[in-house]
């Protein structure tokens, strides 16, 4: 099966307060993945345009308390491309939510965002 990055739909939901700051799904046409997670982290990542935020993609803990991943891309190089897109789309929601929130027009929600960080 030949992965075209572009052909994925990505839901984000972003979450207030804690680490945990958004759960995303990806949606391949004919199976869906839940269960993405973006949280804090306190080291700054590349991909995550060197804030400091992590993505995991879902897993599950065994009984020794080792997380093991349910989803898995051998292909670095389709990693780095989905996992940038997942970040362009968290972006992009993480804008619109804290627009909506406190009723900000996009520029305002840009300044916000970015006093935040």
């Amino acid at each position: 099966m030949t992965l075209n990055v572009n052909d994925i739909r990505i839901k984000v939901k972003v979450v207030e307060g804690g680490k945990l700051k958004a759960i995303i799904s990806l949606d391949f046409g004919d199976f869906t993945v839940k269960g993405f997670r973006i949280q804090e982290s306190q080291y700054e990542t590349k991909a995550a345009g060197n804030r400091k935020l992590w993505l995991t993609p879902p897993s599950y803990a065994d009984r020794g308390g080792r997380y093991h991943p349910i989803f898995y891309i051998p292909d670095k190089d389709l990693w780095e491309r989905l996992e940038a897109k997942i970040w362009e789309a968290y972006d992009a929601e993480h804008k619109r939510h804290y627009a909506k929130v406190y009723d900000l027009n996009s520029d305002e929600a840009d300044q916000f965002l970015n006093s935040s960080s």
